[in-house]
């Protein structure tokens, strides 16, 4: 299970129906040979990354809207998961100096175990 505290104390807010709180994955701070990068890289990094922790499930995720049956496949992703999503159709917040999203359990594309090399190209 992953921890939902932060240092001070306070939980991440819970989402509800189907929606699914992620953390948006930071950007580097160096290359791999060393090179501080500066904002602009670190922004543009931040912009083209699509990959994000699950953090908290809402109830109703990955269960069928009208019935309220659990999807035959079961969920896509678990709190934990590292999974790409659409760049623009997360409600964006900052929660304790971080980047989390609300996305729609449908919004999830797939789910990788490395996610520091995939980045999207416009």
């Amino acid at each position: 299970m992953l921890d939902e505290s932060m240092p001070d104390g306070k939980t991440l807010p819970d989402p509800k129906g189907w929606k699914i709180l992620i953390q948006k994955m930071k950007p580097k701070e160096q290359t791999s040979g060393g090179i501080i990068l500066v904002d602009a890289s670190k922004e543009a990094e931040s912009y083209l990354s699509i990959t994000a922790r699950v953090m908290k499930i809402g109830p109703m995720a990955w269960h069928d809207k009208d019935t309220g049956k659990a999807y035959v496949g079961g969920a896509w992703a678990k709190p934990g998961d590292w999974v790409i999503v659409p760049k623009f159709t997360q409600f964006k917040m900052d929660i304790y100096g971080n980047e989390y999203r609300f996305i729609n359990d449908d919004e999830v594309i797939a789910t990788v175990e490395d996610p520091t090399n995939i980045k999207v190209y416009t």
